[in-house]
């Protein structure tokens, strides 16, 4: 299972129909192509910015950054439900790909 970070912003000058945090999780899910799977996302969303960080099952890093990017994008599209917002970030998360997301804090 790979932590894949998602940066979503709303186009400027563009009408926005505001996603909702279980539509767009609904939409990765389908989105996203087998073998690779949804396995748990975390999402936050503000008036136009979405940040989510989705854990995603599949055979590689690599794998799961490339079939999530297609699946944001598949929601991305005219008819996807997010027409209006622009994909920014769809990477894997460092801190929690080397494990230094539960390090203490250093005084």
């Amino acid at each position: 299972m790979y932590a894949i970070r998602v940066h979503l912003a709303a186009r400027s000058g563009r009408p926005l129909r505001a996603p909702v945090e279980a539509a767009v999780r609904a939409g990765l899910e389908r989105a996203l192509r087998g073998p690779a799977r949804l396995s748990h996302a975390r999402i936050r969303q503000s008036a136009d910015t979405l940040d989510a960080v989705v854990f995603v099952d599949a055979g590689s890093l690599l794998e799961a950054e490339d079939r999530l990017r297609d699946a944001c994008r598949e929601l991305l599209a005219e008819d996807g439900g997010l027409n209006g917002w622009e994909l920014r970030c769809c990477e894997a998360d460092p801190w929690i790909a080397l494990g230094l997301h539960a390090l203490p804090s250093r005084p």
